[in-house]
C-alpha cells in the first residue's frame, strides 16, 4: 500500500524508522548478508513494531502518572478529526517524541546485543577497490595503478574513475595520463600520447596494484597509517 498524502507518508516513515535504525547499526558490526527483500522487509517491520509499541507504552505510563505532555489516545479515538484539529501541535510533538524514543530503544538494544556477542568492531561496508583507490589515498596525491589482465596484458596509468562496489563482472576501471602504458607479448609501449583513456572491465583484471604519486611532482607518497 502506497501512502497517498504527505501526512500518511510521514507516518509510514516514522513507523518503519526504528527498524531501519536497528538494521543499519547491526550491519555495521556484522556486515550485510544476501537475503530476499521480503525477509529483510519483514525483519524491519517486526523490529519497528516492537520498538514503537514499547515507546508508546512508556509514553502512556508518563501520561498515567499525571503528566499531560502527549496526545490522548482515548480522546483521539473517540473524537476523531475534531480532536486532531484542536490538538495538532500536541500530536506533532507526540509523534516526534515517540519516534525519538523508539529509535533510541533500537540503538540501545542493538548496542546491548553487540556487547553480549562481542561485536565491538565496526565492519566497513566498502570494497577493496574503494579502500585502495579512495580511502587510503593521501591528500594531494593521485592513484597510479597497474592492472594485470587475465590474458597477460598489463596497463599502467593514473586512475581516472572506477566502479566502487558491486559484482566484479559489473565493475570498470578507467586509466589515463600521458604516461599511460600497455605491456604485452609484443613489448612495452607508452600509449598515452595517442589514447586519452583505457576502460578495463573488472572481470578481465587478474590483479590490481596501486601506488600514490604526488599530484604536482609525480613523486611517490606514503599512505597514512591505519
Amino acid at each position: 500500500m502506497i501512502p497517498q498524502t504527505l501526512g500518511a507518508l510521514a507516518g509510514f516513515l516514522a513507523l518503519v524508522a526504528p527498524g531501519i535504525v536497528f538494521e543499519l547499526r547491526r550491519e555495521r558490526r556484522r556486515g550485510r548478508h544476501q537475503e530476499t527483500a521480503f525477509r529483510e522487509a519483514s525483519r524491519v517491520a517486526l523490529g519497528s513494531l516492537v520498538f514503537t509499541l514499547v515507546s508508546v507504552l512508556l509514553m502512556t505510563a508518563v501520561q498515567a502518572a499525571g503528566a499531560r505532555l502527549f496526545v490522548s489516545p482515548v480522546g483521539w479515538l473517540t473524537r476523531g478529526e475534531a480532536y486532531a484539529r484542536e490538538h495538532l501541535t500536541l500530536i506533532v510533538v507526540s509523534v516526534a517524541v515517540e519516534l525519538a524514543v523508539a529509535c533510541a530503544l533500537a540503538t540501545g538494544f542493538e548496542a546491548f546485543l553487540a556487547r553480549r556477542r562481542g561485536e565491538a568492531a565496526t565492519v566497513q561496508q566498502r570494497s577493496a577497490w574503494a579502500q585502495a583507490l579512495r580511502t587510503d589515498r593521501p591528500i594531494g596525491s593521485r592513484a597510479w595503478a597497474h592492472a594485470q589482465l587475465e590474458n597477460g596484458t598489463s596497463f599502467y596509468g593514473y586512475v581516472r574513475s572506477y566502479t566502487p562496489s558491486g559484482p566484479l563482472a559489473d565493475r570498470e576501471l578507467v586509466l589515463e595520463g600521458a604516461a599511460l602504458t600497455c605491456e604485452n607479448d609484443a613489448g612495452t609501449k607508452v600509449i598515452g600520447e595517442d589514447w586519452r583513456r583505457v576502460v578495463i572491465p573488472g572481470s578481465k583484471i587478474a590483479y590490481l596494484r596501486v601506488t600514490y604519486l604526488d599530484a604536482v611532482t609525480g613523486e611517490p607518497l606514503t599512505p597514512p597509517p591505519g
